[in-house]
């Protein structure tokens, strides 16, 4: 039980942290969308997409825990994790899509905006993570020569 507790609570938290920041990108994407197009959006949150965006959560959060938890891939290389969670993540997105295709044209608009934003997101969030750790590495390395010369 404590294993289960272990794995499960972290990963309720992370979907939980989900959920809001969906919900959240809605209103933002709805807002922006109506000061770009002028048009008058509907600001209520419609009762079927919070059950969306539950599960979708709750989806996203088990593969993240998978890919980047304490899982079956803890040992392999970050890019190959994260290319196989973005793959799993394209494949989840497509279900979604194709389940819920009758949605209004407006929402596609939104969403495509809401997209981009999290794909440009990302983008800059991986290319700080690499170039912080290729500078934290360097700094290692050099303090590892420093020390193995001060032995000597």
């Amino acid at each position: 039980m404590r294993k289960l507790t272990e794995f499960v609570m972290p990963i309720k938290v992370f979907a939980a942290m989900i959920f809001f920041g969906l919900i959240g990108l809605y209103v933002a994407s709805g807002i922006l969308y109506a000061a770009w197009t002028g048009e008058a959006i509907e600001y209520a949150v419609p009762f079927v997409f919070v059950f969306q965006s539950a599960g979708l959560s709750a989806v996203i959060a088990l593969l993240w825990g998978l890919f980047f938890g304490e899982g079956i891939f803890k040992n392999r290389r970050f890019f190959l994790r994260y290319t196989l969670f973005a793959l799993s993540m394209l494949i989840v997105l497509a279900i979604c899509f194709f389940t819920f295709l009758a949605v209004p044209a407006e929402w596609i608009r939104m969403w495509s905006l809401a997209a981009f934003v999290v794909f440009a997101g990302t983008t800059v969030f991986l290319s700080f993570n690499e170039l912080y750790y290729k500078r934290t590495g360097e700094r290692y390395v050099e303090i590892l020569n420093a020390y193995k010369k001060s032995l000597r």
